[in-house]
């Protein structure tokens, strides 16, 4: 029963992380993608693969956080303080060079997520595809390979539609007007 519940919890996670890389808002991809870890957090510990577990937790957090903190005195605490769990989880779980990948991977979305504008963040993020899409490759892992390189597409896929509304943004006088005049109602409120 736990293992048919894990992988349930396991792939309602993945579908999660894709709907979170499809969505251009930056805020709204990260609450998305910190339910998806929390549902690989869930899977993991019904595995009993704990690690796993209190990494996926620890990123769940992190990227919650990340919002909550964007302009806050403390993110640079708070994100040194996840940069140096992760490194300690490599340090306690390390099994050669191969375990440079997933910390690589994790350290760059959390200064990614704590420092980078959205489109920045994003970009950022396809290193962190990389490094766990060869992971995925050494350790034979298809399911997550197969997870990883389809959020890697749909990531870039977001990168160019958003890049796109920017240009036609840029290019379009009347679309200029009404964002300025968007902007300064903003700033009379």
């Amino acid at each position: 029963m736990h293992l048919w519940l894990a992988y349930v919890l396991g792939g309602m996670g993945v579908l999660v992380e894709w709907r979170a890389y499809l969505l251009h808002c930056g805020h709204a991809f990260r609450r998305w993608s910190a339910v998806g870890a929390i549902l690989w957090a869930a899977m993991y510990g019904l595995l009993g693969a704990w690690t796993a577990a209190f990494t996926m937790a620890s990123t769940s957090l992190r990227t919650l956080l990340s919002t909550w903190l964007e302009n806050h005195p403390h993110k640079h605490r708070v994100a040194s303080g996840f940069v140096l769990l992760f490194a300690g989880l490599t340090a306690a779980s390390w099994q050669g060079p191969v375990s440079l990948l997933p910390a690589f991977a994790v350290i760059n979305t959390t200064l990614a997520l704590f420092y980078f504008d959205n489109r920045r963040m994003r970009i950022a993020l396809l290193a962190s595809s990389a490094a766990w899409i060869a992971n995925d490759l050494i350790w034979q892992a298809w399911p997550a390979l197969i997870a990883e390189v389809v959020a890697a597409g749909l990531n870039m896929r977001t990168i160019r539609r958003m890049h796109a509304a920017t240009a036609a943004r840029s290019i379009d006088p009347e679309r200029q007007r009404q964002d300025r005049g968007t902007r300064e109602a903003r700033a009379d409120n």
